[in-house]
């Protein structure tokens, strides 16, 4: 009550909310020339550096396991498991022992983005790339890297 007398409009979630949702699902993601309607890369348009790392995407770095195109995203959620790299601490009054299952992000329009996974914790694609080939176990060459780095930017 007092909140609304300073002004503060409280959202009604049966409608307002709703409205918000229909606004969101008519955005789309940003414009991708290099992508066919499959949300693959027509190799007309794109380097050799973006195929190669879409067939890393695809292929050994196992991204679209949980990335699929065409939105490179499976909507779910995934646990990585992290707690696997450090010791358990108490963090501000909080047990801090694993991050737990986290939402798939969808990667159309990455680039634009930053900082990345859902913490923010990752500042660049090159980052993110890196942190996944740690966790995952990937053993990505520095190439192959920078290869899924520049697929990932033109997705």
């Amino acid at each position: 009550m007092i909140a609304t007398k300073k002004g503060v409009n409280v959202l009604e979630r049966g409608s307002q909310v709703h409205f918000m949702a229909e606004f969101e699902a008519l955005l789309d993601f940003p414009p991708a020339p290099k992508l066919d309607i499959y949300g693959r890369l027509d190799p007309a348009k794109a380097s050799e550096a973006e195929l190669r790392g879409e067939a890393l995407f695809f292929g050994k770095a196992k991204c679209s396991t949980c990335h699929p195109a065409p939105y490179y995203t499976d909507n779910l959620m995934h646990n990585l498991k992290v707690e696997r790299f450090y010791e358990p601490r108490d963090i501000n009054g909080r047990w801090a022992a694993q991050d737990g299952p986290i939402k798939t992000f969808p990667l159309r329009g990455i680039k634009d983005s930053p900082p990345y996974l859902h913490d923010g914790r990752l500042l660049t694609l090159e980052d993110t790339v890196e942190f996944f080939n740690l966790v995952q176990q990937l053993r990505l060459s520095d190439q192959e890297k920078k290869d899924l780095v520049a697929f990932l930017k033109a997705l």
